[in-house]
């Protein structure tokens, strides 16, 4: 299965959890910059921190998060509802043509009250898994 369709089957399994709402006053706004830590859950992976912005007025969001380990700057598309947020992420791939999304990773957060996202992600390639949290930069 290709990572394209991995990630579509992911999000249809996540869709069953999360009751997608075009009212906008159902959740709160989560357009602004964010604080980013996270950490992949194998034995041999490292911590890594940066930034994420979030654009748009909900319920779908575009998503920028550049980490610092890397300095690698990931681009994608996120969809929220009530106290969850869903996205996909990854590079642009250049050539003769415009370009081309590939989405790399799903992750699923959660809203805490004080305005944190605290996320579970998964990588489409090779069945990684891990944790990261948004924090609001005020």
């Amino acid at each position: 299965m290709d990572h394209s369709a991995l990630l579509v089957v992911l999000a249809v399994a996540l869709g069953s959890n999360i009751a997608v709402s075009a009212d906008r006053d159902s959740a709160a706004n989560l357009a602004g910059e964010y604080r980013m830590q996270g950490k992949g859950l194998g034995p041999n992976d490292s911590p890594y921190d940066g930034t994420c912005s979030l654009s748009g007025e909900g319920p779908a969001y575009d998503v920028s998060c550049y980490n610092r380990e890397t300095q690698h700057t990931y681009s994608g598309r996120g969809l929220a509802s009530g106290d969850a947020l869903a996205i996909f992420i990854g590079d642009y791939l250049r050539g003769d043509h415009n370009a081309v999304f590939t989405g790399e990773y799903l992750v699923l957060y959660r809203r805490r009250a004080d305005g944190v996202l605290e996320g579970t992600w998964t990588e489409a390639q090779r069945r990684a898994i891990g944790k990261e949290t948004l924090t609001p930069m005020r």
